[in-house]
């Protein structure tokens, strides 16, 4: 059965692509995956494009996950697939998740949080509820810091709001630059294992693909 992984946040420039981006590169080694977002063009169509033209140009093997456009008609197609990563949907989406990833950035995005009757929480909310009377379980809903900034006591309020809420708050993604340059390009830490690639990563690439992975286990531990 496919599982369906949202995510989606309140604020703008938190991360979603790239998040999306590289949870469909790690899970396409070993499923079928799409990704989907709302839009014809976009930084997620632009990433799938390039490791097309690089496994061609290049003679690589690279994990590609297939790219469509989120309209009705391909949602209505993605029992073809093992996982479908929506990036970004508008909330008549959100109760399909099986889980909901929100990367959260900034004090905007923090607020929208720790604030209990706050708009987004209420859409998440909404979304539980339309689950839960067509006889579904609840969704795993894991908030994703990805903002160096945001202090420990930020954290704690998060995970506090969370046992309220019904979140998990998974380790900080640190704002590497290493996630956006290979992003730009096609490439995602994770592709050290590529043998043809192995010279473009360094010691910072390994902490990167090493956050990644921590995070990839958080979000389907008991999945």
């Amino acid at each position: 059965m496919v599982q369906i992984v949202v995510i989606n946040s309140i604020n703008r420039y938190s991360g979603k692509s790239l998040v999306a981006a590289h949870l469909a590169v790690m899970l396409a080694k070993d499923y079928k995956v799409a990704v989907m977002d709302e839009f014809s063009k976009s930084d997620l169509s632009d990433f799938v494009a390039k490791r097309h033209a690089l496994n061609l140009s290049k003679d690589l093997n690279l994990a590609i996950p297939i790219y469509q456009t989120l309209n009705k008609e391909n949602f209505s197609k993605i029992d073809e697939y093992d996982v479908v990563i929506l990036d970004s949907p508008s909330d008549k989406y959100f109760a399909y998740a099986d889980i909901f990833i929100t990367p959260l950035r900034g004090q905007e995005g923090l607020n929208s949080l720790v604030v209990r009757n706050s708009l987004y929480a209420g859409l998440i909310w909404e979304a539980k509820k339309q689950r839960a009377a067509q006889g579904k379980s609840a969704f795993k809903w894991v908030v994703l810091p990805n903002d160096d900034a945001l202090l420990q006591e930020d954290c704690e309020k998060l995970k506090e709001t969370g046992r309220f809420l019904g979140f998990s708050v998974a380790p900080k993604l640190s704002n590497r630059k290493e996630f956006d340059l290979g992003f730009k390009h096609g490439i995602s830490v994770l592709d050290k294992d590529s043998p043809k690639l192995k010279t473009l990563f360094d010691l910072p690439d390994l902490y990167a693909r090493r956050d990644l992975k921590k995070i990839a286990d958080f979000i389907w531990q008991n999945k």
